[in-house]
């Protein structure tokens, strides 16, 4: 192997990060030498205010940071608190009707709690939920429940307003003796109707405020204290931290004098502060006088130092920018490519640009895998609609139709004759409805209906159905004929198989605002448990095998509109069958 084989192999092994490191060390550096022999010409009160406006700079980017986490969480927390399910729990009984509707509220509350708390995981430890009457829902984010000692009067006496409240855990430790626990975002609720009361709770990390703060980054005589409506959190010295605790009173007046940050020197401590616009909080960066004096010598001594560096870094730092660029102007190129999806997207450099080339060759893959996929989508969804447009005109119940009006007229009924075509002219002009798959719950009523109409007349000795649906669903959307294969299963394998007069029952509504749902109920025999569960595996599986095809089409047109967790569901037992369509409440 040649020494410039051996160089490229080596180079090929070094990281981006490596290369990116030295480079920016030596650009330091050549800053960093310009920047001593300023130092050292500049006065002494220029360079104090060139670090009055670093720290200037620090104290605002605290305030924007601790600003937007708290508005994160302020806005889940109300979001959280105001949701329909959470509401439903505060109201409920344990001694109601409908328990599953209230274990469905749990279950729902307990999917957002979590997803609060991920997207909260840097500055949320906890959340508490009383609702008062013994029922208590907690979730500990970490390792351990949160603990809360909790009574209603007692929290309404230290906090009495009807507000929401964010509070340091310090000045509530008797309450929130949990020391991992740095501040609290809570809301005491009061129903004066029905006489419950509780409260809602966010726990903030304490090691939250020390990381976004940066204290391990301050300087050694610096510190920062947050001075809340109840209390101080101090960070950093606690020497320059104490200064703030005898100044309490006079630093929260000056700082809400102006939103601006403001500062000044006391006792030979300088103060910076600022008022916090979301909590009110006042943000206090406290240093020694005599660190900020003396900073230029520090500077001087080190930026000397670095003088003989300069142009050995000037040379090697050209060096390296090309090498680094010169891999990623390639990959570029490649990307920008308007045929990219059709060629291999392949860059031999160091090794994050290996990584990243892998990556997007895998992504170029992946996109036409699919593609392919998409189209085999469209495929079998344009074979359904065949299918289910061949379901829609089912010749033998148009020939039957046609004879039981033909029946009507020999034997002199014409009015009922009429009715039947009427029926019949309705229930073809819903289900072709030029084309269109999405009606109105409304619609699909009435095409159930007329077919009910129909097949009632030709077997009035052997079923009478009801129809009954809830107003507040009937501008909902739904596939057309998703009821009609429901009903005519349930006559052809429920009633017929009861060898006795039967009754069919159309019923339509919702529980809880959100999903809404049909049923077809027959009082037929019946159907194994066997047999149930054969029906859910070929549902679940996507096969047809031992079940109808217009069930399974039903099933599947739903789960297209609506989603995996709609469809069909269904429960047997002697006397009474039930096949239910689930879907979303969404007005047409």
């Amino acid at each position: 192997m040649t020494d410039t084989e051996k160089i490229k192999k080596c180079f090929e092994k070094t990281t981006f990060q490596r290369l990116l490191t030295c480079s920016m060390i030596l650009m330091v550096s050549l800053v960093f030498g310009l920047f001593s022999l300023l130092v050292t010409w500049l006065s002494e009160g220029k360079i104090r205010q060139n670090v009055k406006n670093n720290m200037s700079i620090v104290v605002e980017q605290f305030d924007v940071y601790l600003n937007n986490y708290i508005a994160n969480i302020d806005t889940g927390f109300k979001a959280f608190e105001s949701d329909q399910n959470l509401l439903n729990l505060q109201i409920s009984s344990q001694n109601e009707r409908y328990l599953s509707y209230t274990a469905a509220n749990y279950i729902y509350v307990k999917k957002l709690l979590n997803q609060f708390l991920n997207a909260n995981s840097t500055s949320v430890y906890g959340v508490y939920i009383n609702f008062s009457d013994g029922r208590i829902m907690t979730q500990a984010y970490e390792k351990d429940l949160l603990k809360i000692n909790y009574s209603y009067e007692k929290w309404k006496e230290r906090f009495p307003k009807n507000q929401y409240y964010w509070v340091d855990a310090d000045y509530c430790r008797d309450l929130i003796p949990d020391p991992q626990v740095g501040a609290v975002l809570f809301h005491l609720y009061e129903d004066v109707n029905t006489h419950r009361n509780g409260i809602i709770l966010i726990a903030v990390k304490a090691e939250f405020f020390e990381e976004i703060l940066d204290v391990a980054a301050l300087d050694k005589d610096a510190g920062i204290s947050l001075i809340t409506d109840y209390g101080i959190m101090h960070f950093g010295n606690l020497n320059a931290s104490k200064q703030v605790d005898n100044r309490r009173d006079y630093l929260v007046h000056k700082a809400e004098e102006t939103k601006e940050i403001q500062s000044q020197v006391l006792d030979g401590y300088y103060f910076m502060y600022k008022n916090m616009d979301f909590t009110n909080w006042k943000l206090v960066y406290t240093v020694k006088e005599t660190s900020i004096s003396n900073a230029h010598y520090i500077m001087r001594d080190v930026m000397i130092s670095t003088v003989l560096m300069i142009a050995a870094s000037a040379v090697l730092l050209s060096l390296l920018s090309r090498a680094v660029s010169r891999p990623l102007q390639e990959l570029i190129k490649k990307v920008e490519n308007k045929n990219v999806l059709e060629h291999e997207i392949s860059v031999t450099s160091y090794a994050e640009i290996n990584s990243l080339s892998s990556g997007l060759e895998q992504m170029r893959q992946r996109i036409n895998h699919l593609l392919v996929q998409i189209e085999a989508e469209q495929e079998a969804k344009r074979q359904i609609e065949i299918a289910l447009m061949q379901e829609q005109i089912n010749p033998h119940f148009l020939y039957n139709t046609l004879y039981s009006i033909m029946q009507l007229c020999e034997m002199k009924k014409p009015e009922k004759a009429s009715r039947m075509i009427e029926a019949l002219s309705a229930f073809y002009r819903i289900g072709l409805n030029e084309g269109k798959n999405i009606i109105t719950v409304r619609e699909e009523m009435e095409h159930v209906k007329n077919y009910l109409f129909i097949q009632h007349f030709r077997y009035s000795d052997l079923f009478d159905y009801t129809v009954d649906c809830s107003p507040e669903i009937l501008n909902c959307r739904i596939p057309k004929m998703s009821l009609q294969p429901l009903v005519e299963n349930a006559i052809y394998h429920g009633i017929k198989q009861k060898h006795e007069f039967g009754n069919l029952c159309i019923l339509g509504g919702t529980s809880d605002g959100i999903c809404a749902y049909l049923e077809v109920h027959d009082d037929g025999p019946g159907i194994s448990q066997e047999k149930m569960e054969a029906i859910r595996s070929a549902l679940k599986g996507g096969i047809t095998t031992g079940i109808s095809f217009g069930m399974k089409n039903v099933d599947s047109r739903i789960k297209f509109e609506f989603g995996s967790e709609f469809g069909i569901e269904f429960y047997s037992e002697p006397g009474d069958t039930c096949v239910r369509i689930k879907f979303k409440m969404e007005d047409a």
